[in-house]
């Protein structure tokens, strides 16, 4: 969770706008590093659960189970080893994710839709599940904490939390991506219900083949969601610049914006309907859908690079002859990520602009490998930029490989009626890597006007 690359020694010292060193832990009243520890654990269990119990030969529920709190636990001790809380950095962040855990654990049950089984869930199992999550985080901090005896801090707090929330996202992407991948995009045919169910109260043991990828891939929004309200208030009340809580609240406002995209999809239009002949489908939405998606990431990408120790820091801009050229480079390289988007996801929908497709992603190839060659190659003195510029070039080079291995499995590029799983997650591959190469060439980007600048006449 720390900052992307670290300062020459002689930068280390901070503006009066950033927060104490890492090592002497967060502000006070701070709980930014709880917070993103939270969001992280649950993040890492619910992808863990969902890719566990995709249909086809799925592990056995306990095992799951068993895996999720390891990991937990886990997450734990990197908490109590990271902060300066010591084992109360588990204890309060496994409670967090405890309570965002909470969203699934209406679904574990056969049918909550009785008075009983609400009475029993709200006052029994959510309270045993918030508590028993904070114990296992209290255990994995405790132990990590031993390998931190000086109590040092080692997460800077304020950039945690927007690096938590686009993690998340991160994972929406890829979950949208198998639901395009499996053709599964309307099989719940109603929205916000899921067949006449709450969202939080649609049985787990019946999401099965396209309704599972459709259903947890709207689980995935709420937590995404939860996520980035977490990070809007966070930032509101912690953050001193205006502009950057500006952006938090967009980023809210966005997201919001997205899932009622999502659910437009599906209905069409706003209707308390259940089944599919009082529904409109929209493909244009499904298209805007996942290229938002991809945006809204980037976007998150940006919080978190604002809100680093680095960009905070009293680090001056660095005069060098080719600033022109490499602001240019980064620049045209996420312009052109932003429309190959657009043709991706037609594709995806539609089945057109391949060849449109394959020419953008030429183009792309070219700036992004000429922009990371010049990041890392001219940078020596800077850390950043150079890991970054080795970044994009081996993104750009592993997207590359995964578009030859989509085109091929999917027997020349075009999507097929009835994909099989290994057709889903190669492109779905391709879609996730190709979010994370739009969000390297964004960073990038931003940090190339952050620490450079071109030379005075």
């Amino acid at each position: 969770m720390a900052p992307t690359g670290t300062l020459p020694s002689q930068h280390n010292e901070l503006s009066h706008d950033s927060e104490p060193a890492d090592a002497r832990g967060p502000a006070h009243g701070d709980i930014g590093d709880i917070l993103a520890f939270g969001l992280g654990m649950s993040t890492v269990m619910w992808v863990e659960g969902y890719l566990l119990r995709m249909p086809g030969d799925r592990l056995p529920g306990s095992l799951i189970l068993i895996t999720a709190l390891v990991s937990l636990c886990l997450m734990g001790a990197w908490a109590g080893y990271a902060t300066r809380r010591g084992a109360w950095a588990g204890l309060w962040a496994g409670m967090i994710a405890g309570g965002l855990n909470l969203l699934l654990l209406g679904a574990l049950g056969h049918d909550l839709t009785n008075d009983h089984r609400i009475l029993d869930y709200t006052t029994v199992w959510a309270p045993i599940s918030v508590l028993t999550c904070g114990f296992i985080g209290w255990m994995g901090a405790l132990a990590g904490s031993r390998f931190n005896p000086q109590g040092m801090g080692r997460i800077h707090s304020r950039g945690a939390v927007p690096i938590a929330t686009a993690a998340a996202t991160l994972a929406l992407v890829m979950a949208g991506g198998m639901v395009t991948g499996m053709n599964a995009g309307l099989s719940v045919p109603d929205w916000p219900d899921s067949f006449k169910f709450g969202m939080f109260l649609f049985p787990l043991a019946r999401m099965t083949g396209g309704i599972y990828f459709e259903h947890t891939h709207r689980l995935l929004g709420t937590l995404v969601g939860l996520a980035t309200l977490i990070q809007a208030i966070y930032l509101v009340l912690r953050d001193r610049r205006g502009w950057l809580k500006t952006l938090a609240i967009a980023a809210l406002l966005m997201v919001i914006v997205q899932g009622v995209m999502g659910g437009l999809r599906v209905t069409g239009h706003f209707t308390d309907h259940h089944s599919r002949p009082y529904m409109d489908p929209s493909t244009t939405l499904a298209i805007v859908h996942g290229v938002f998606g991809q945006l809204f990431l980037g976007f998150l990408v940006a919080i978190a690079v604002f809100c680093s120790r680095a960009w905070q820091s009293n680090l001056e801009r660095v005069a060098r002859p080719g600033y022109k050229t490499d602001a240019w480079l980064t620049t045209s390289l996420v312009v052109a990520l932003a429309l190959q988007l657009v043709l991706g996801s037609v594709l995806r929908h539609v089945g057109q602009v391949l060849f449109e497709h394959i020419s953008m992603a030429t183009i792309i190839l070219f700036l992004a490998v000429f922009a990371g060659v010049r990041a890392w190659g001219m940078n020596q003195d800077d850390p950043i930029l150079r890991r970054l510029g080795a970044a994009l070039l081996l993104v750009v080079m592993l997207q590359v490989l995964l578009g030859v291995a989509a085109v091929a499995a999917l027997g020349g590029g075009q999507p097929v009626k009835t994909p099989n799983m290994v057709q889903a997650v190669i492109t779905t591959a391709h879609q996730t890597v190709g979010a994370i190469l739009l969000c390297t060439a964004l960073a990038l980007a931003l940090w190339t006007r952050r620490l450079r600048k071109a030379p005075q006449a």
